[in-house]
Parts: C-alpha cells; sequence; structure tokens
C-alpha cells in the first residue's frame, strides 16, 4: 500500500537544497574571487562540479548543433573555384576555412590551375588551450565548432602563424600542425611580416595613460610587434601615439566616446624605403576613424595621416613605390553591430602619394560582382594589376580586372550552406617557389 509523502516533509527538503545550492553557490564565488579558505583539492572538486553542466551543454552542441561557422549559400551557382572561359591562374591560395569534414576550422594551400589542395594544416585546438598561460575566453569559453583561424601567417618552412579572430594569443605550428609555440597576449585581425621577419598584429593592452583620468572601461587599441620564436618586442596604445602626434581632436573630438574607440584592424610594415616611406615604417588601418596612417616606430613620429575619402576600410597595402590600396566597406556604422552600406557595394581606393590623389579604378568590378561585406574583408592588387577579394561576411574569394570578375571560390557543403572564411591570402607562383616544405 502507497504512503503519502508528508507536505513538512517536501517542504524540508526544498528547504535543504536551497541552502545547500546557496552554499554551494557562494562557494564557487568565493573561489573565483581567490578567497584563502578553499584551496587545492578541495577548489577543483567543487569547481570541477560547478563545470559539469557546461560540459553536458558543449557535448550536446557538439553531437546535435551545426556550427556557427557553417552560413548560408549566397551564391548557389558558384560550387568551388568558377574560372572565365579559358582562364589559366599559375598563382595559389592560402584558404582558412572552416571544413566540415575536420568539425573546425584548417588552413589549406590551394593550386589554382586545377584548383588541388597541395598542403594542409589541421590545428589540435586542445592542444593549443593547454599550452596557453593567458586565458583568452575566445579560446576557453569555445568549442572547435566556433574558432576560425584569422589570417594564416605562412613561413617558408611551411609553419603558419595565426590568432582565432577576436582577442587571441598567436599560435604557431609547423608543417605537420605540431604545436611550436604560444604568444600570450590580446592579438586580433592581421598578421604580417616585416623586412627582419618579426611579426606585426593588432593587440589590445592593459590601460595606457592616455584616458586613466576620465575613463576606466574602453578598449586600448595597439600596435605589437612579435619575433619570430613567439616573444614580444615593442608594444604601444594608438590612443598614446596619436596623442603624442598632436592628433587629439582625432581621437578624443570626432563623435560621442564608445568602448571601441580606434578599431584597429590592419599593419602593413614597408618592407623597402622609398621617396615617401622609410623600411620599417607601418601603414596602419584605424577603421572607426576611417583614417590611415604611416608611423615610424624608431622615433615614435607619424609621419602621414589621411582620413578619408574611404569609409570604416578594412585593409591597407603597399602597391609600389608611391601608391598604396585602401579595402573601403563604405558602410554607414549604426551602432557597434549594426552597419549598412552607402552605395551597396565596397570600393578600393588607390591613394598616389606623388599626386597627391585618390582614384577608384575598379567600380565597375565590384559594383557588377556585387562585392559588399559589411564588416571585415580583405584585398591585394596584384603585380599586374587585377585586384584579389575576400568578401568575408559572404564567404566568396574573388579575382577581377578592372572591369570584370576573372574568377569566384566558395567553399560549399551543398546548394544550401558554406564552410566559412577567414581572411585568405593570394599567394604569387614567385612566393610559392621561396617555400621549402
Amino acid at each position: 500500500m502507497n504512503k503519502k509523502i508528508s507536505l513538512w516533509l517536501i517542504l524540508l527538503l526544498f528547504w535543504f537544497s536551497s541552502i545547500v545550492t546557496l552554499l554551494f553557490g557562494w562557494a564557487v564565488w568565493y573561489i573565483k574571487s581567490d578567497g584563502p579558505l578553499f584551496k587545492g583539492k578541495t577548489a577543483s572538486y567543487i569547481i570541477s562540479i560547478a563545470s559539469f553542466p557546461s560540459l553536458v551543454k558543449e557535448s550536446f552542441t557538439e553531437l546535435f548543433t551545426s556550427s556557427p561557422l557553417i552560413r548560408p549559400n549566397l551564391y548557389p551557382s558558384i560550387n568551388g573555384f568558377k574560372m572565365e572561359k579559358g582562364y589559366v591562374d599559375s598563382n595559389y591560395v592560402l584558404v582558412s576555412t572552416y571544413d566540415k569534414r575536420f568539425g573546425q576550422s584548417i588552413v589549406k594551400l590551394v593550386r589554382l590551375y586545377d584548383q588541388t589542395t597541395i598542403h594542409q594544416w589541421v590545428p589540435d585546438f586542445d592542444m593549443i588551450k593547454k599550452a596557453m598561460q593567458y586565458k583568452s575566453k575566445f579560446w576557453h569559453d569555445a568549442n572547435k565548432l566556433s574558432i576560425l583561424l584569422r589570417h594564416p601567417l605562412l613561413a617558408n618552412d611551411g609553419s603558419i602563424i595565426f590568432n582565432n579572430g577576436r582577442l587571441s594569443p598567436l599560435i604557431k605550428i609547423n608543417e605537420d600542425s605540431k604545436l611550436i609555440w604560444v604568444a600570450n597576449g590580446a592579438f586580433h585581425h592581421s598578421l604580417e611580416y616585416d623586412a627582419d621577419g618579426n611579426i606585426w598584429s593588432p593587440s589590445v593592452i592593459a590601460h595606457s595613460r592616455f584616458l586613466s583620468n576620465l575613463l576606466n572601461d574602453y578598449r586600448d587599441g595597439a600596435i605589437a610587434e612579435i619575433s619570430p620564436n613567439g616573444k614580444l618586442l615593442f608594444e604601444k596604445s594608438i590612443g598614446e601615439i596619436l596623442l603624442e602626434n598632436g592628433y587629439r581632436t582625432l581621437l578624443l573630438g570626432t563623435g560621442i566616446y564608445e568602448h571601441d574607440l580606434l578599431h584597429v584592424n590592419d599593419i602593413q610594415p614597408a618592407l623597402t624605403s622609398t621617396k615617401y616611406w622609410m623600411k620599417g615604417d607601418l601603414l596602419i588601418s584605424i577603421r572607426y576613424k576611417s583614417t590611415v596612417l604611416l608611423y615610424r616606430p624608431s622615433i615614435n613620429k607619424i609621419v602621414w595621416l589621411k582620413t578619408g575619402p574611404w569609409i570604416n576600410q578594412h585593409d591597407v597595402d603597399f602597391i609600389d613605390s608611391t601608391r598604396i590600396g585602401i579595402f573601403g566597406n563604405n558602410t554607414i556604422r549604426l551602432n557597434e553591430n549594426n552597419e549598412r552600406l552607402i552605395d551597396g557595394y565596397n570600393e578600393e581606393y588607390v591613394y598616389n602619394f606623388k599626386t597627391n590623389k585618390t582614384e577608384t579604378p575598379y567600380t565597375e568590378f565590384l559594383k557588377k560582382a556585387k562585392v559588399s561585406t559589411l564588416g571585415e574583408g580583405r584585398s591585394d592588387i596584384l603585380p599586374n594589376g587585377d585586384l584579389f577579394i575576400e568578401e568575408t561576411d559572404k564567404n566568396r574569394l574573388l579575382r577581377g580586372n578592372t572591369k570584370n570578375t576573372i574568377w569566384q571560390f566558395v567553399n560549399c557543403i551543398d546548394q544550401h550552406s558554406v564552410n566559412a572564411l577567414s581572411w585568405c591570402r593570394f599567394i604569387s607562383k614567385e612566393d610559392f617557389k621561396k617555400l621549402k616544405f
């Protein structure tokens, strides 16, 4: 015969479980606050128990949830590379992409004339996380379904360096995808070699002095130089650079305060000296000010600065001894997560230091191809004058001349979905010949 459970017993159990829950929550908070009462194994056991629901959620996410890096296919007529009839491209592309077959992001070197993958890198994310001293929440709080390999930088020995696209340590792996080093810090966006083989990247640093007397919650964007063995050689706040060079109005007086004042997204080192810049100068893109500048780190001097006509640009490059190229998203920023195109397409600007003029020779190509990434995006003006583009938000690569598209690439899964791209690189046949792996 079944017996009814007394109401007072139910209430007692509810009261007891509530007290235990509150005490356990307090213990977790206390440990996270570095309290001295719980240490060693006791603290480890408590944190492990608290983490269990997150581990279960992550496991179910990996089993049953599609990756956020699988995106809608906006170009269903393009499956892989689509070349113009009769065109042969003898160069290569370093493709950084999510790959559903591996369940994570990979990097592959693709030969364009036959679209063959001749080498690929598949990093071990668990090994990378274990090697990190700096705890990046964009690595540790993410699973492999959501980590991108941003702007991989290929060395002649087959090693590559990358970050995860947000605030991330730099990671270097060898040609066999084995971890070489982790450079702890908060790096993001572009990676480029200078003439000495060091790497330059945008970074975020602990607050410098330029707003410390007014605010304490701003993102202090900086530039950083890292050695080939992962050691930080130089790091300086862009805000300080602007203040120390007389650009206080540009820094603080061109709009309302926002957390990310500058949004540095590309640093291009000058590899040679010309009449207009010196080897070692840095061409820097400050997106949220629609500003590009030349900075000489050796003397802490801005030697040239120009705001517009590009708007909210995302890439800057040296073209030759007198010209630079700027990929302008040309968007209106309504807020940090909401942008709209002004003209309906992106634009490539070419500024000539000799004539002090800006031209837009690729308008017809970009307009016809409807290149229209709101955020991100990459471009390279090739030696023959063609333009290489990554339309990042729409996961498409293109090569075109001043008038027409030459080829396009979309990393398709099926007619409805594609693998996300993450700042791919055009590798010329001359640079490919230098590779030793």
